[in-house]
């Protein structure tokens, strides 16, 4: 019986083992679903959902794979020797989780928020208003979620609904969903619209038995899909489907998925270079021309000796198998690797400045690696912007259903805050000579990247930055008799 319970766990640990292996070979982005059908109707509603839950059972395999990649459930941990197996290191490097952190901590670190793109000065307390309904949702919050989906799987989900609370302080609902269980279907014809767009959820009917509701939307209705059955089809008013998709990249790439392979061998070099300690330390006695019994062997930890006897005049000897491993070359190894894992994944490097140079400033930006990282980080704000278009559309309808709000989105602008407190001085001066040179206050405040939330910092200025349309009216700084 013991045989066949250590066979079965042996079967177990080698499936997972092969799935882990299956999952890292085929780790090139999320698959787009896509259907060719023009309209969503009753009738074809389950046929194109059949087909499009078969590339979304796929795409939420390797998501979930991603996920425990990041948390450190990786391949290593199912690692196996032949040869002395007691000894057997597992050791995870968990730069995933690092990779991970950093990307969607650089990229929305600080809060998207809005500016006002256009001439029309009655836009901008309604833009502040916007601003402060995303304040009272958590938006930030909600954005920080998204760029870790982003990062770990290459995709993100945010949803919109009205709020059924009147006493709510926004007329709208936010949510960030799981990409695991959520899913856009697109056209794939011109225009690639947004056919469908689906949240999975799994009920407890029995103790391990579970009923798959798919709740979903189309243009114009919303439906829900329970075991295969349609059971609810009925018309909203919404005007747009309320689940938007938000792509780290165009191959919908996680941000530490094409350096995998790489992760996976610094893991195994680490648990090797562990073995090989542990081996060095624990190394076998040769012993030559001699006979020990058993229970001397055991005595040896204990005595710290032992005595042997030649036998039949030949020379007897004790000794240690032992080879150390050379560190300083696997060494050099492991930093090739997390190099280029770095390049790959477009980190910053920490490694090749070090504390004894002179660089300073824009010479360490250009150095190590951080111009990289931040042209990553423009490459994907143009993706959420037009993401982030398509929420503000569906932000502005709700709105415009519960009081009077004439805010367009051609008024409106995102607005991403990075590194505000880098180059400070010269960031200073730069707002500086723009509103010297006349620029419009709120468009010197946001092009400067020294604020969060431009907006608000112009109306909370405006007072005090009157002398500038004097300026820019004569020419000259205004006296006290003027300001008077």
């Amino acid at each position: 019986m013991p045989d066949t319970e250590n066979e079965a766990v042996e079967t177990e640990n080698t499936q997972e083992q092969e799935e882990e292996k299956e999952h890292s070979r085929g780790l090139f982005g999320r698959e787009e679903i896509l259907t060719s059908v023009d309209k969503i109707t009753k009738t074809n509603l389950l046929d194109v959902l059949h087909k499009a839950m078969g590339i979304h059972v796929f795409n939420a395999s390797q998501i979930d794979y991603l996920y425990r990649y990041m948390r450190g459930q990786q391949p290593i941990l199912h690692r196996k020797k032949k040869v002395r197996p007691e000894i057997c290191n597992k050791i995870v490097e968990n730069h995933a989780s690092e990779i991970a952190q950093f990307t969607s901590d650089y990229f929305l670190g600080e809060p998207v928020t809005y500016i006002r793109r256009g001439e029309r000065e009655q836009s901008a307390e309604q833009i502040n208003l916007l601003n402060d309904y995303m304040f009272y949702e958590d938006k930030a919050t909600h954005d920080k979620d998204l760029a870790t989906w982003m990062s770990i799987c290459g995709l993100g989900y945010r949803m919109v609904l009205p709020s059924q609370d009147d006493e709510n302080d926004a007329p709208f609902r936010l949510d960030t969903p799981d990409p695991r269980t959520t899913f856009i279907v697109y056209h794939s014809g011109f225009g690639h619209r947004r056919m469908i767009g689906a949240r999975i959820i799994y009920r407890e009917k029995e103790p391990n038995v579970f009923d798959r509701l798919i709740c979903g939307y189309t243009q114009t209705h919303y439906f829900e899909v329970l075991n295969g059955a349609l059971t609810v089809w009925k018309q909203h008013i919404l005007g747009d489907i309320p689940i938007y998709e938000y792509r780290l990249n165009m191959a919908r790439m996680g941000s530490f998925e094409p350096a995998v392979p790489l992760l996976d061998a610094i893991n195994n070099i680490m648990s090797n270079r562990v073995d090989g300690l542990e081996q060095f330390v624990q190394s076998f006695l040769k012993f030559k021309n001699c006979e020990i019994e058993d229970n001397k062997v055991s005595q040896i930890g204990k005595l710290g000796a032992i005595f042997i006897k030649s036998a039949d005049g030949l020379d007897s000897d004790v000794d240690l198998i032992s080879q150390e491993l050379n560190q300083e070359q696997t060494q050099t190894l492991v930093d090739y690797l997390y190099d280029q894992v770095l390049v790959i994944c477009g980190m910053p490097t920490t490694t090749k400045g070090g504390t004894s140079t002179s660089d300073t400033g824009q010479a360490v930006f250009l150095r190590d690696g951080w111009s990289q990282c931040e042209a990553r980080a423009k490459d994907t704000e143009l993706l959420f912007k037009k993401s982030e278009k398509q929420f503000l559309r569906q932000v502005l309808h709700i709105i415009q259903e519960r009081q009077e709000f004439d805010l367009a989105l051609a008024e409106l602008d995102c607005k991403f805050t990075r590194r505000q407190h880098d180059n400070l001085q010269n960031k200073t001066q730069a707002l500086l000579a723009m509103l010297q040179a006349g620029l419009h206050p709120e468009v010197a405040i946001a092009t400067s990247g020294l604020f969060n939330d431009p907006m608000s910092v112009a109306e909370q200025s405006k007072q005090y930055l009157k002398k500038w349309e004097y300026v820019a009216l004569t020419g000259s700084n205004p006296t006290e008799e003027d300001e008077e």
